[in-house]
């Protein structure tokens, strides 16, 4: 038995701004590598915020503001000499995630004076200050955490054709195991591979490797990447740098021997004046291979062998010309790209990262005559395998010789089938190992855990809100005047709300985002409440909202939860009277955006909007202008109650769009600079500036001609065209269709799975044939990065669409597809692959049990089944199983909470049933005792039934639904604990002279229990399953503890002695020898026939046989050491005891079977509490 203790630095690196060209990366060295040695390793694609980072306009080629989000982080290195840059793949879009752009910079913070605690309730003082900022609503000083439940197995491969059988392996056998052994956790298990040698991989263009790296960030920032790298004798496809300093690009044509080379450089490479500062950009092969875009099959072969060609002979140019120095940076592959950015950019990658190298033997002969690029190619992959052996833990390396053959792995061959066994084999041990250690690494780091009675779901929540808001409010429009307006308002006596109202997709998100942060400014010493509807399954429906608030109101008011039923109705009622409840009326502000942005699962009402608010609350809402919310708003509320967000002016329209086309772009030609600019004068809309500025990334590199619509919908409209045409239409129909019919998103694996089984993503030139799938995908979601979102639901990650105005062209573009896309979910949940097992889905299969581990539920299931079945039967789901059968409901009210299942009975057609009258009021009077625990849904129904009986609310003889459901209840299927009606005098239930001091199950049995009553000087045997008491033992001297020997016989400590009964028979059976320590009588049970008791005088313990009642021996602890505690194992082999005198405070371990010393353990400077200690059955812990 010992203590260990470990803690991991995670690898801070700071990005650098270049000082040179803007399309150039950063200087990046692995700092483990020697000074002498020090190589450039470049991030040849410069880093994409993908998701969750905004777009902001107002920094593009500045420093960032604040720090960003620690996703692939890179180190600064200075020179004396001239600083060596890395200068392949520049010019990469950046993507992000904005609603709308401004010029304007980002509220900073601001140094706010404590709350004062003593006016907070006690729990919420001793909350920790991570805590403490969520619940109060500093969004300011919050360090939020948005690493989420989510594994990501990240492929980083050379040749793909190479570690084919591998790979293929790793996703038919490996990858199943582990997905199912990380949902049994509760956590997702995704992997990313887009090494199929597909269309867009022989390319060998920048679009792969950029596509790669967007991937690889997009899941560093929400999820725990493990990279696992195939690499054995080759690098791969080289590929040309994309952009080459104008200094580089003279020396390299000055250089060059002939003037075939120089011709080839002119060729192939044009100077990009726009750049800033300018630099020689590579050229769209198509401009001068013109079979490069046709569709025939034949025609882009024969293009594809042309560029390959010319590739290679531009690379004999560049390594002739370069030196070792510019080669190094200029010159790369992807896998020495994807290498760098996980293994060499990052300590903790590098501790999860696992590295396959296969060695045949004979070794492959070597050319007899290389060329300058083959030669330069081996010496980079021999310097990449030399730094990956010192950066790696050795059994992290997988080094495998393997008999040669002539087409190479073939599993019909003994030792080649053997060979991947043990591959998969040694993968497996590595990666569980890794997996449970990022999910003990998360459950330690995350700060959303329940704390002081406040459960981890609103922390859950609240942390979420802080993230979105955080991002939002770094790129809010320069809105002054409405901002001021807002001021006004809060920092006034205004008892009435304040409505925002603007058009959708004008920046109110933003807005509200940024009035957030200034809050705190204006008034430090006031709580905020802030949700963005549609974030987060609990701000979908006004009453999860209502819900989630009303929590946050009582925990800071009170200290507690608020228990009252869960419907609009009682809300209305109880937020008004919670928030003027306080001793102390601290200023409270509540900010509500996108109000009428709520899904269809709830009743989209105002009734709850209070006309006049109390002198301490402050009310602002956000909603979208001529909506359903809106009219009823105008006709609750005067004209006063209304800000509206005035449109853009011609001019800021034009800088915010200039700004995203050069933030998006870095370069754009001057032609369409002049055609996106003048659009803005028919449409200076936020959401149109940033559709348009995004189209111009698509074509940066290709000839392609903008054609600005004037107007959101044709953009929008005009968008998804030319994604169609990039991806293919029915691709595009089917992953889009999939997309906008789900409940609350889709999470990244499930789509994989869902594609790979869709014909339109199959193909035979790939090794498994839904391989089409991860690209598109991966293409997916960087085509559409700015207007898609993470979605938290039940601790499950989602991607939904962000802008309602995109989400709401994507339904009416793709709605005939919206049937097939309902269709094909509900087969998915409802396991329809799982059960056919067909082999070539066999990596995508996934098994849909509603149980999926001890106290693990499929939550993606019980909360997106039911509605799928809805969407396609709408008039049969009232009588459906979802709604029905109490089974699935327990079910689902464990998984997903009783809000999840109400959201299911709104949308029922037939409302005015009576058994959905009952179910909907149960759900509302219990979803708090059932949010905490959902398996008291039996004892509570039962309750809740019989209670409507006897006050003769419900006839249950007319009702035979709800006549079996009560006759069910009173036997539920599960272990409950269910109100049982005992037979018993009223003296007998009066508290005050029944006192229970303890109460213990008899090992055993499931029936039998035994409580304690010392002031009764009575121990009692009952019958738990008949509810009647059995056994009663009476004048017994004081019995203050009892220890269960076997399922008849006990020691009870009565007074200071300790004396063992019979409970079957109720008769005193022996005394054991000896007088208990008056203030600490501890004992323990060793096994059926020795116990373990401490001393009179406590210096050491006494080994009782319980058939003599004589002590056996005695462990002596020492001279004047006085112990203070006794705990014994579980199976009784281990006895720790604590020795108050000593300092630092020790813990003495004994082994009862040897009856010897085994640990004196100490901590210096840390004394431990024996009191609060515990240890397991089999003393794994202490």
């Amino acid at each position: 038995m010992g203590n260990s203790c470990s803690s991991g630095q995670s690898h801070k690196d700071k990005d650098n701004m270049s000082q040179r060209s803007e399309e150039s990366g950063s200087y990046q060295v692995r700092a483990s590598l020697s000074t002498e040695k020090q190589q450039v390793l470049l991030n040849h694609v410069s880093q994409q915020q993908h998701s969750g980072v905004l777009l902001e306009p107002s920094s593009a080629g500045k420093a960032p503001l604040e720090e960003p989000p620690k996703t692939l982080p890179t180190a600064t290195v200075t020179s004396e000499k001239k600083t060596v840059l890395s200068k392949a793949l520049h010019g990469t879009v950046t993507t992000s995630m904005s609603e709308s752009m401004s010029l304007s910079s980002p509220v900073g913070s601001h140094s706010l004076g404590d709350f004062d605690s003593a006016q907070l309730p006690e729990e919420v003082a001793k909350l920790s200050e991570q805590m403490q900022n969520l619940l109060l609503g500093r969004v300011l000083q919050q360090k939020t955490s948005i690493k989420t439940q989510k594994i990501v197995i990240y492929i980083c491969a050379a040749d793909s054709q190479d570690c084919c059988v591998e790979k293929g392996a790793f996703h038919n056998i490996l990858y199943p195991d582990l997905r199912s052994y990380c949902r049994s956790r509760d956590y997702e298990l995704h992997i990313v591979d887009l090494h199929w040698k597909t269309l867009l991989e022989k390319q060998q263009d920048h679009e792969f490797p950029e596509l790669c790296i967007g991937e690889l960030t997009r899941h560093l920032e929400v999820a725990y990447v493990i990279p696992v790298i195939f690499l054995n004798n080759s690098l791969g496809t080289p590929l040309l740098p994309n952009t080459i300093e104008c200094v580089d690009f003279k020396v390299a044509v000055d250089s060059a021997e002939s003037e075939t080379a120089q011709s080839l450089l002119n060729k192939w490479y044009r100077l990009d004046s726009e750049a800033q500062p300018p630099c020689y950009r590579l050229q769209p092969v198509s401009c001068h291979i013109t079979g490069f875009r046709e569709t025939s099959s034949q025609e882009k072969e024969a293009a594809l062998e042309e560029w390959k060609t010319e590739i290679e002979k531009l690379l004999e140019v560049l390594v002739n010309v370069f030196p070792l120095e510019l080669r190094d940076s200029y010159l790369t592959t992807v896998v020495e790209q994807e290498v760098h950015n996980t293994v060499f950019m990052s300590q903790e990658l590098a501790k999860r990262c696992i590295w396959v190298n296969r060695v045949f033997t004979p070794s492959e002969k070597t050319p007899e005559n290389p060329t300058c690029g083959e030669k330069e190619l081996e010496r980079r992959l021999n310097n990449l395998q030399k730094d990956l052996r010192e950066q790696l833990a050795e059994k992290h390396i997988i080094r495998t010789l393997v008999k040669n053959m002539d087409k190479g792995l073939n599993l019909e061959v003994a030792e080649h089938k053997q060979y991947i066994d043990q591959i998969i084999t040694s993968l497996k041990k590595y990666l569980i190992e890794t997996i449970n250690n990022i999910i003990e690494e998360h459950k330690s780091k995350t700060v959303v855990r329940p704390s002081y009675g406040i459960d981890s779901e609103l922390f859950e929540e609240l942390n979420q809100q802080t993230i979105f808001c955080q991002k939002a409010a770094q790129c809010s429009i320069n809105r002054e005047k409405t901002i001021n307006e807002i001021k006004s308002y809060i920092t006034s006596d205004n008892a009435s709300p304040l409505v925002v109202l603007g058009t959708s997709g004008c920046g109110k998100s933003t807005l509200i985002a940024r009035v957030a942060q200034c809050c705190q400014q204006w008034l430090p010493e006031a709580f905020l409440i802030i949700r963005f509807v549609g974030i987060s399954a609990q701000s979908s429906t006004i009453e999860q909202i209502l819900y989630s608030i009303t929590n946050q109101c009582s925990f800071l008011i009170h200290g507690h939860k608020c228990y009252c039923r869960h419907n609009i109705e009682t809300y209305s009622k109880v937020l008004p009277d919670l928030l003027t409840s306080g001793h102390y009326q601290r200023p409270i502000i509540i900010i509500l955006d996108g109000i009428d942005q709520v899904k269809p699962f709830g009743l989209k009402t105002i009734e709850w909007l209070p006309k006049e608010l109390p002198g301490n609350i402050k009310l602002v809402l956000s909603v979208t202008e001529g909506s359903d919310i809106h009219n009823s708003m105008k006709s609750k509320f005067s004209e006063s109650c209304f800000v509206k967000m005035a449109m853009l002016g011609e001019k800021e329209a034009k800088d915010i769009l200039m700004s995203s086309v050069m933030q998006y772009n870095h370069s754009v030609d001057s032609k369409v600079q002049d055609c996106v600019l003048k659009s803005v004068n028919e449409c200076t809309h936020p959401l149109y500036a940033k559709v348009l500025a995004w189209q111009t990334s698509w074509w940066v590199d290709d000839e392609h001609t903008i054609v600005p619509k004037g107007d959101v919908t044709a953009q929008l409209s005009q968008m998804l065209e030319e994604l169609e045409n990039i991806l293919g239409l029915e691709q595009v129909q089917h992953a889009l269709a999939l997309m906008i019919s789900t409940k609350h998103g889709i999470t990244d694996s499930e789509m994989i799975d869902l594609l790979a089984f869709d014909e339109t993503f199959h193909s035979d030139a790939t090794y498994v044939v839904w391989a089409p799938g991860c690209l598109t995908w991966s293409r997916l979601n960087k085509h559409l990065a700015p207007f898609i979102q993470w979605t938290l639901t039940s601790g499950m990650l989602g991607i939904e669409f962000r802008d309602s105005t995109f989400c709401e062209a994507v339904k009416c573009r793709y709605k005939d597809n919206s049937h097939w896309a309902h269709n094909m979910l509900y087969d998915y949940y409802n396991g329809k692959w799982w059960s056919s097992q067909e082999e070539k889905f066999k990596a995508r299969l996934m098994s849909q049990d509603t149980v999926l581990g001890k106290c693990c539920y499929n939550k993606r299931k019980t909360n997106e089944l039911p509605y799928q079945f809805y969407c396609l039967d709408k008039m049969s789901f009232c009588k459906s199983t979802y709604l029905t059968d109490l089974s699935w409901i327990y079910t689902k009210i464990c998984a997903s909470g009783p809000c999840q299942m109400l959201e299911d009975l709104f949308i029922c057609e037939n409302a005015q049933d009576k058994y959905i009258e009952i179910l909907r009021e149960f759900l509302e009077e219990n979803t708090v005792f059932l949010k905490y625990d959902g398996r008291q849904f039996y004892p509570q129904l039962y309750c809740f039934l019989k209670m409507k009986i006897a006050k003769k609310q419900l006839q249950i003889s007319s009702e035979i639904k709800l006549s079996e459901i009560f006759e069910r209840t009173k036997t539920p299927p599960v272990l409950s604990l269910v109100p049982l009606d005992v037979d018993t005098s009223e003296d007998e239930l009066n508290m005050g002279t029944i006192n229970f001091n303890l109460i213990l199950r008899l090992p055993g049995t499931d029936s039998f229990i035994v409580s304690v009553s010392t002031e009764r000087d009575e121990i009692c045997v009952w019958d738990v399953v008949r509810g009647i008491k059995v056994r009663t033992l009476s004048g017994i001297n004081h019995p203050s503890n009892l220890i269960p020997i076997d399922q008849y016989n006990c020691v009870a400590l009565c007074k200071r002695e300790l004396k063992i009964y019979n409970l079957d028979t109720g008769s005193f059976v022996k005394k054991l020898k000896g007088v208990m320590n008056q203030k600490m009588p501890y004992y323990g049970l060793h096994d059926q026939s020795h116990l373990v008791a401490l001393s009179r005088n406590r210096m050491y313990v006494n080994l009782m046989n319980l058939e003599s009642g004589d002590c056996v021996t005695t462990f002596k602890a020492g001279e004047d050491r006085f112990l203070n505690s006794l705990l014994v194992s579980g199976d009784g082999r281990i006895l720790v005891c604590g020795d108050e005198t000593q300092k630092p405070f020790p813990l003495l371990v004994w082994n009862l079977k040897s009856k010897k010393l085994m640990y004196d353990l100490r901590i210096p400077h840390h004394d431990f509490i024996t009191s609060l200690s515990a240890i397991t059955y089999e003393v794994d812990f202490f």
